[in-house]
């Protein structure tokens, strides 16, 4: 090994940081990341004098998010060592016994969730201040995002200062329809759950957090003279914090009784709502923590034992492309049917076409499948020196699969579209699959292959023929039985009564999301005042940029799309606002902008009471901003509110004039 190789490795090692941490999405699994770490600790073992003092592997990887306040921790954040064999286990004991100069420890062994480490710190029971790991002596001041998560008290059962840590995630199934909502828009999915939470926390619109389902597990408490690991478990408990279930949790005596653990989590994952990695293993006595202490980046009290991640090799027999509601085309692997993770996979998302590009998949190439944060099968890479001797790059058809139209390449984007929106029958199919779906109208009983048999039954051609289906329709379509029948009916009744915001949503206008959707309905109030509304009003909408206001006035002046709204409203559907106004306020028609922390609310909930009273909350000062409501450490939209001489108001001053 060289040095010019090890600085090679050194590069590589940042570039995969840089993708991890600041972009969420990574290119190489966690144990490939995990082994090139450890092969580069093997180098600098071996060649001391090549290591510079900055070497990614004796720092945490996170950085600074611009935007966001840096705070000092006052207890170091460390990162975990990894171990993957019972060998390294037993060598962790091993060092532990010896630190510690007696041979019987106790552990404190439990779920290493994968999820996004936070500081939670709160003074007499009162939630102040939410903290990223970040280096591991200064994170981001989060806690306007922190406080959006329900499962995090913003007030503890009892009155004490204490400073906790945990890990916050998205749950698989809110993670999937995450991605889905990605993909159908066009934009990059999400790697994995804890990308998704990762990009959720850094997000500067609190009330963007708020939408992504964000939950937390916590695990540690520091600052209340406890003994023993299993001792915080229960005191967190007992102050009302979420510490997960407690048969994820044990304490060991033995490398046999620490793995009888394991062995028991691993056959549990892949039923468990949300995404672990492995087991945590710590020294159960608190003091003996001190006594070990830690290195610059880890402690040498615990360390984590990952479980491999588990894959499958298969055959790509072929590639298809799915259009999707909004015309974006996504290209999927046909697999060699194999088993994985208790399920016979046939099928991959390939995500897109330049995916498929970066990684080189071709029909016919052997690849290793896994399933990307236990819920979408995914191509991890391709066994090159598998190819076959004739093998072509794959390339995206000039013209849509389903309507024969040509294709079209929007600059800025990865997405390619079939631009036939009226026409096309594969986007027709997934528009009404989308608008019966859970997080939209929300109609039982009407999942995707019902629509496509109704579909070809020709009951349902445009969205409203959903509302027109009667008894005598139903039952001329085989499998559909009296009880069935009624129990449909009765979901496209009750779906009629819908909100405005999932109604928005429903539609499926392009780049609109659900909670862009939940910033159009507070702002409009009904559909028909966001048909009435211009680009400017629209770009004002905190959450609201120029592409989604050119989307939505595209939308909605489209004479079909108005045409079929009419048709949804006229056959029973209203959708409401989740609140109605308060009348005649001063805040009627005024623009606000909010900036740093607010102490007694979060920014999301100042944001609704503002639009209660019948003001506007934009993301941006301008000179048609009215107020500027700032909070503590302001950023940039204070000196420019002062450039432009908009008024400010403190905490106090805008509770005055609510």
């Amino acid at each position: 090994m060289s040095k010019q190789e090890y600085l090679r490795l050194l590069e590589e090692i940042k570039k995969h940081d840089a993708l991890y941490f600041q972009k969420s999405q990574p290119e190489i699994t966690d144990y490939d990341y995990d082994l090139l770490v450890k092969r580069v600790e093997k180098i600098e073992a071996d060649h001391p004098e090549w290591v510079p003092e900055e070497t990614p592997t004796r720092r945490v990887g996170e950085r600074s998010t611009k935007g966001f306040k840096q705070v000092k921790h006052e207890h170091p954040m460390l990162s975990l060592c990894n171990t993957y064999s019972e060998e390294e286990v037993a060598d962790f004991i091993k060092r532990v016994e010896k630190g510690l100069e007696r041979e019987r420890v106790d552990y404190c062994v439990e779920l290493k969730m994968d999820g996004v480490a936070i500081s939670l710190k709160y003074e007499k029971g009162e939630l102040v201040r939410g903290v990223t790991r970040g280096n591991g002596r200064r994170g981001d001041d989060i806690t306007a995002n922190i406080k959006t998560i329900p499962s995090i008290p913003h007030q503890l059962k009892e009155k004490v200062s204490i400073e906790v840590r945990g890990e916050v995630f998205i749950p698989k199934e809110d993670f999937a329809e995450l991605n889905l909502e990605r993909e159908e828009a066009g934009d990059l999915t999400w790697a994995n759950p804890r990308n998704a939470a990762a990009g959720s926390l850094k997000m500067l619109d609190s009330a963007v957090v708020a939408k992504r389902k964000l939950d937390i597990v916590v695990y540690n408490a520091i600052g209340e003279g406890l003994k023993t690991q299993s001792e915080v478990h229960a005191h967190l408990k007992k102050l009302g914090l979420p510490v997960g279930n407690t048969e994820f949790f044990t304490v060991c005596k033995t490398v046999e009784e620490i793995f009888a653990f394991a062995d028991k989590i691993e056959a549990l994952r892949p039923n468990l709502p949300f995404e672990i990695d492995g087991i945590v293993i710590k020294v159960n006595s608190l003091r003996d923590h001190d006594i070990l202490g830690a290195t610059a980046k880890s402690p040498r009290w615990a360390t984590a034992y990952k479980f491999a991640p588990e894959q499958a090799e298969s055959v790509i027999e072929e590639i298809t492309v799915q259009v999707g509601r909004t015309g974006v085309l996504t290209p999927v692997a046909t697999l060699k049917p194999v088993s994985l993770a208790g399920s016979t996979i046939a099928r991959a998302t390939l995500h897109n076409e330049e995916e498929v590009m970066r990684k080189d998949i071709r029909i016919g190439d052997t690849v290793i499948i896994e399933k990307g944060g236990d819920v979408i099968p995914k191509v991890v890479r391709v066994e090159v020196e598998k190819r076959p001797a004739k093998s072509d790059p794959w390339t995206m058809p000039a013209s849509c699969p389903i309507c024969g139209t040509e294709l079209v390449r929007t600059e800025g984007e990865v997405a390619v579209r079939c631009p036939n929106t009226r026409e096309c029958g594969g986007q027709k199919l997934r528009r009404m699959s989308f608008f019966v779906s859970k997080n939209a109208m929300d109609i039982e009983n009407l999942g995707p292959e019902i629509v496509k048999k109704l579909s070809e039954s020709g009951l349902l051609s445009d969205l409203s023929d959903i509302y027109r289906l009667t008894e005598e329709d139903l039952a001329q379509i085989e499998g559909f039985k009296e009880r069935s029948i009624q129990n449909l009916l009765a979901s496209i009744e009750k779906s009629k009564k819908s909100t405005l915001s999932r109604f928005i949503f429903a539609i499926g206008i392009p780049y609109v999301g659900a909670g862009t959707a939940q910033f159009l309905a507070d702002e409009a109030g009904s559909i028909e005042k966001l048909s009435q509304m211009s680009e400017e009003e629209l770009c004002e909408i905190e959450g609201v940029g120029e592409k989604v206001a050119r989307s939505v006035l595209s939308f909605l002046e489209d004479a079909t799309r108005q045409k079929e709204i009419a048709a949804l409203l006229s056959l029973g559907v209203k959708p409401e606002a989740a609140y109605k106004k308060i009348a005649g306020h001063s805040f009627a028609g005024k623009s606000f902008v909010l900036t740093g922390s607010l102490e007694s609310m979060t920014r999301s909930a100042a944001s609704e009471l503002i639009k209660e009273r019948g003001g506007r909350v934009s993301g941006s000062v301008s000179k048609k901003t009215d107020y500027l409501l700032v909070g503590e450490s302001p950023g940039s939209k204070y000196q420019k509110a002062l450039d432009l001489g908009v008024e400010v108001l403190d905490e106090k001053a805008f509770q005055k004039k609510l």
